[in-house]
């Protein structure tokens, strides 16, 4: 693929990649891929975790013939901005910019803008699209209710994993009162951000974006998924423990265009297959593992099969 760079002008520089297909005739279809939780870069990665999925979504469709804008999040990479202060809507803007830009482009066929989200990325789609319609949206990895819900799935998840560890982990775990204490600190901080109208919040030497917690905790996704008329693709793994895999289908059930869903096999949340079995406990090193596995083969041949549905 070729690419080059481009600015978003929203209220701060974001700066991204169009990425195109070597050779080409015609007008492109062009995805905009909207990123996960986090600092991340237009290529999905972070300091703490270098995912790359962004970049390989982008080979992935540009040898297909399909177009792809990239950008880093404002506050991450070259994008201006602190995302610390950043909050969902101003993501959600930044989104609608993409559109907008992509679509005064001489090479983009402007009816074929299609939008990809990754975890946070499903939540922000549905008010994008409300302001800069797409003509086809694919959600991976996604939440179809309230980001706080998501959340609050982990730490349960991580309640009854540490209630059935056996052995000598097990037992210093429930003494130390690991799951119930990780619980009543999360609601506590809820709470907090909720009560606090400060866009960032310090808990010891932790800076915390409480403006984005708030703006999600307050959002309100039903009526914006309703809203969506335009062909829907969503996936999730079955070894996804960062939202609820059965919500994959609630996606298809909430929008009113046409909707397919799927659940992958042995599929995490980076898109990519887990041989171990789930765990909240070793999901750091579970993820690290992972990481050296391709994108998965089983969700990128859904998502080849949809294209030529509504891409191509």
């Amino acid at each position: 693929m070729k690419e080059r760079e481009i600015v978003l002008n929203t209220d701060v520089d974001i700066k991204g990649t169009i990425s195109l297909p070597k050779e080409s005739e015609g007008k492109l279809p062009l995805v905009i891929i909207i990123h996960g939780s986090g600092p991340v870069d237009r290529d999905g990665n972070a300091k703490v975790m270098q995912m790359n999925a962004y970049k390989l979504f982008a080979e992935f469709f540009a040898s297909a013939g399909v177009a792809v804008l990239r950008y880093d999040k404002r506050g991450a990479g070259e994008s201006g901005g602190d995302f610390y202060e950043t909050g969902m809507w101003d993501l959600v803007n930044d989104g609608i910019a993409a559109v907008k830009a992509v679509r005064e482009m001489p090479e983009i066929d402007p009816e074929r803008i299609f939008l990809l989200g990754h975890s946070e990325g499903c939540t922000l789609i549905p008010p994008i699209n409300r302001s800069a319609e797409a003509a086809g949206i694919i959600l991976l990895a996604g939440h179809a209710m309230n980001v706080r819900e998501a959340s609050e799935l982990q730490v349960k998840l991580l309640e009854e994993e540490v209630e059935r560890l056996k052995g000598v982990n097990g037992f210093i775990l429930r003494a130390l009162k690991v799951h119930t204490n990780t619980a009543s600190k999360q609601k506590k901080l809820f709470n907090e951000m909720m009560d606090s109208e400060a866009a960032v919040m310090k808990k010891g030497f932790t800076k915390i974006n409480a403006k984005w917690a708030r703006e999600h905790f307050k959002y309100n996704i039903e009526e914006d998924l309703a809203a969506i008329t335009c062909p829907v693709l969503s996936i999730t793994g079955n070894k996804d423990v960062q939202v609820d895999p059965r919500h994959v289908h609630l996606f298809a059930e909430k929008v009113n265009g046409p909707a397919e869903s799927y659940n992958v096999s042995n599929m995490n949340h980076l898109l990519r297959e887990q041989e171990e079995e789930t765990s909240m406990i070793k999901l750091k090193s579970i993820y690290k593992r992972s990481l050296s596995n391709p994108l998965s083969a089983e969700m990128l041949d859904i998502i080849e099969a949809w294209m030529k549905r509504y891409i191509l």
